[in-house]
């Protein structure tokens, strides 16, 4: 297959949450990267990072740049207040940039992309159907994790069509419109969403790819549903709660579980205060966490995370199991892979990818080169199919 995606570890911030969420704009978001680069500097808040991408966005949508207008867009939410109308503005316009010029991607206009909507609960799931072009080897649901839109994955979607698959990908509860739109918030038991999904296609033996957070996610889906044959996780992720712990100092993370273990909310509400007060990162994941998870503070959401993990189910995880890590992961500490692979005992087969910083895939969701990830997961199912 020919080389259709940009890679590499760019040097845009000295941050490392910025410089990440820019290679992120760059590798998985049509930025341009001397445009960043040029701008990347510029940034040292949430207010001047949306101010920059916006005003990236506006630049490339006069030059007709639709892509790059949309992703930098896309990325200017990120970091926005979450459920606001200013944040619901930008949202909106970039799904209308895509969507208006993007249309020949979708089955109306005779592109391979089906756009379906797959009720759940009290609204919908948006759904991805995407054809192969030549005879299907098999069928790969695919989502993503804490903060993913759908649009975000258009040129790896359509590559593993290519590779000769039907794909079904989805927005689940707490994700993109079917949490902006529909209020859905995230569910541990992520086969609810999974089973709705299979339901309306009809689909059988399935190959599941979840994307960041949505490598635990497919994992519980998995444990729970038999129409799922083999699992890839693009992030090895055993627990929210186990990871949420493990990047925080040592007498940080002691004193807290035991406040969660006795249900001291109000002692855990002030120790968040003075983290938030010190680190604005806090106060806005913590934004992010309650809105996303539908909970009302820190305390409910930590305890919320609790539920968030395969260990219950994991030794009734019996299909073939890929696992894809990253050995520099800001957001998920590398060494959780020992924990996961110990819980896996009942994987028919398993096996463990880390590509390195020589290949450009040593950060989180290995950013830096998609490609490589992609053939990886093609390869690996094919050989499964045979």
């Amino acid at each position: 297959m020919s080389n259709e995606f940009l890679s590499g570890s760019y040097q845009f911030n000295n941050s490392p949450l910025y410089n990440f969420q820019l290679n992120r704009v760059v590798l998985w978001n049509h930025g341009d990267p001397a445009e960043v680069a040029a701008r990347g500097k510029e940034i040292t808040d949430f207010a001047s990072w949306e101010r920059v991408l916006k005003e990236l966005s506006y630049q490339a949508e006069r030059r007709k740049d639709w892509a790059a207008a949309a992703g930098y867009l896309r990325m200017a939410e990120f970091f926005m207040v979450p459920d606001t109308p200013e944040s619901r503005d930008v949202y909106d316009r970039a799904q209308e940039l895509f969507y208006a010029n993007f249309a020949h991607l979708f089955s109306p206009q005779g592109g391979p992309i089906h756009r379906d909507e797959v009720p759940y609960e009290s609204g919908t799931l948006p759904c991805w159907r995407i054809t192969p072009s030549g005879d299907k080897r098999g069928t790969i649901l695919f989502h993503g994790g804490n903060d993913s839109l759908l649009e975000e994955f258009t040129d790896l979607l359509l590559y593993l069509a290519r590779g000769g698959y039907e794909i079904l990908a989805f927005e689940g509860p707490g994700q993109g419109a079917a949490l902006r739109k529909s209020g859905l918030t995230f569910t541990p038991e992520w086969e609810k969403p999974v089973g709705a999904v299979l339901d309306f296609y009809g689909a059988e033996d399935v190959t599941i790819v979840g994307v960041s957070l949505g490598g635990e996610l497919a994992m519980r889906a998995a444990a729970m549903e038999p129409r799922i044959r083999r699992v890839v996780a693009w992030c090895v992720l055993p627990s929210i709660y186990g990871a949420l712990m493990a990047d925080k100092p040592a007498e940080i993370r002691t004193t807290l579980e035991q406040l969660l273990s006795e249900k001291q909310r109000e002692k855990v509400l002030a120790l968040y205060t003075g983290l938030s007060e010190q680190n604005p990162l806090f106060r806005w994941s913590i934004q992010h966490a309650n809105y996303a998870y539908g909970t009302a503070d820190v305390y409910e959401y930590l305890q919320r995370a609790k539920a968030f993990t395969i260990e219950p189910v994991a030794d009734q995880i019996t299909q073939d199991v890929l696992l894809i890590s990253a050995r520099e992961d800001l957001m998920v500490g590398f060494d959780l892979y020992k924990e996961e692979i110990d819980l896996l005992k009942s994987a028919r087969t398993l096996e463990f990818a880390v590509p390195g910083a020589a290949i450009h895939g040593q950060a989180h969701c290995n950013m830096g080169n998609p490609q490589y990830i992609l053939d990886l997961i093609l390869n690996w199912n094919n050989r499964l199919l045979q």
